[in-house]
C-alpha cells in the first residue's frame, strides 16, 4: 500500500546537522578529550537558530536569518557531549547529535605457547 501526500500535507524537510568528531577515545591515563568540534547546519529556509553545547551555557552561537552556519571551538569533556541546534525564539530542540567518549581497556595478551618454531 503507497501513501499518497496531499499538497500542504508534505512534512517540512528536517534541518541537518553535522558535527566532528563524532567519538572520542580515551586511551591510557587519559582522562579527557581536548579536541575542536566542528558544527555545520542546513535548512531548506532562512531560520534564526542558536548552536549550543548541554552544559555549557557560555558556548553559544546565534545565527538570524541565515540557512546555513558554521562553528568551531576547542572543548575539554570526559564524557558524552551533546551538541544541540535550538529555535531561538521558541528554544526548541530542532537538531541534536552527540559525542561518544569511549575509554580503551588495556589490554593485556599473553602469549598461551611459544611460537612454532622448526628448529626447536
Amino acid at each position: 500500500m503507497q501513501a499518497v501526500a496531499v499538497a500542504g500535507d508534505a512534512p517540512r524537510r528536517a534541518i541537518e546537522l553535522k558535527v566532528r568528531p563524532r567519538v572520542c577515545t580515551l586511551s591510557g591515563d587519559d582522562t579527557a578529550c581536548n579536541t575542536t568540534v566542528h558544527a555545520q547546519w542546513r535548512s531548506p529556509r532562512n531560520e534564526s537558530l542558536c548552536l549550543l553545547i548541554v552544559d555549557r551555557p557560555h558556548i553559544r552561537q546565534c545565527w538570524e536569518d541565515h540557512s546555513a552556519g558554521v562553528y568551531s571551538v576547542e572543548v575539554s569533556f570526559s564524557e558524552d557531549l551533546v551538541v544541540e541546534l535550538r529555535d531561538a525564539q521558541a528554544d526548541r530542540v530542532l537538531a541534536s547529535q552527540a559525542i561518544a567518549v569511549i575509554r580503551q581497556a588495556l589490554q593485556l595478551r599473553h602469549k598461551r605457547r611459544p611460537p612454532w618454531n622448526i628448529f626447536y
